[in-house]
């Protein structure tokens, strides 16, 4: 199994498959680089990057305490290694916060950024409340009760609830519960001006409450672009995989382009 040894203290798992465009993967905390199960289709026409954050799924948690700008330098380690000089960065939830710190760390490394369920800070009652309540069952160890519930709410089959629960179980508890609390203070909303490569923002039509986190990405850029997956909540990747892969797609071929900013993506 490939792994990228960053420090003495840690090794990150990562996986590459296809050929093409590069695209690296972020997960939110617990879950792993599992998460994006389906998004290994998308190695039929691209360069598809999938690895494990510090403390999750079979990289190491290291000794060092779990930061934003930490898990910034870890991929940009990962894709020194594997040999990648420019990419695109696509992420989910709040592994958004880690995705956004390296597009704006290394612009020139990255080639477009891609968050499905993305905010550039937490300001939202339910949003804090979903982080800290991950904080407390993570101090409490209670990793396994985390998995199932996210197994259960990510899943689209039967196979894909019991995959993602062992992977999940996997996670340190400590280093998920920093990861939470790193994302719950980060805010890059006032430097959002900076990014200058093209911006791709998918929500679920159904999670109304994400919706304006979108607000301050499009009045910082021209550069941005969001779609709506009809009839879905927050889990959009792992549950409305083919709408989102296409998404995905039709993106990168048109980045750049004058297409229409928001659009609603039918299921």
């Amino acid at each position: 199994m490939p792994h990228v040894k960053i420090d003495d203290s840690v090794s990150l798992y990562y996986q590459v498959k296809g050929e093409g465009k590069p695209i690296v993967f972020i997960h939110p905390p617990v879950m792993g680089h599992k998460v994006f199960k389906h998004q290994e289709e998308l190695a039929d026409r691209y360069q598809t990057i999938f690895y494990d954050l510090r403390g999750h799924g079979q990289s190491t948690a290291g000794n060092a305490r779990l930061s934003i700008p930490l898990l910034t330098e870890d991929l940009k380690k990962l894709l020194d290694e594997i040999g990648i000089s420019k990419a695109v960065v696509c992420a989910f939830s709040n592994g958004g916060t880690v995705a956004q710190d390296f597009a704006l760390q290394y612009p020139e490394r990255t080639e477009a950024l891609i968050l499905s369920g993305g905010y550039s800070e937490v300001n939202s009652f339910s949003l804090n409340s979903t982080i800290k309540l991950g904080m407390t069952l993570a101090k409490l160890n209670q990793i396994p009760l985390i998995a199932k519930v996210l197994a259960k709410t990510h899943k689209v089959t039967k196979e894909d609830e019991e995959e993602f629960f062992q992977y999940a179980c996997k996670a340190n508890p400590q280093r998920v519960y920093e990861f939470c609390e790193a994302g719950l203070s980060y805010s890059s909303t006032e430097r959002l001006h900076q990014l200058k490569m093209p911006v791709l923002l998918v929500y679920g039509s159904n999670e109304k409450t994400m919706h304006h986190y979108r607000k301050p990405f499009q009045e910082a850029s021209a550069h941005v672009k969001v779609n709506y997956i009809k009839g879905a909540f927050h889990e959009v990747p792992p549950r409305h995989f083919r709408e989102f892969n296409e998404a995905i797609h039709r993106f990168l071929q048109q980045a750049g382009t004058s297409d229409p900013t928001e659009v609603l993506i039918l299921t």
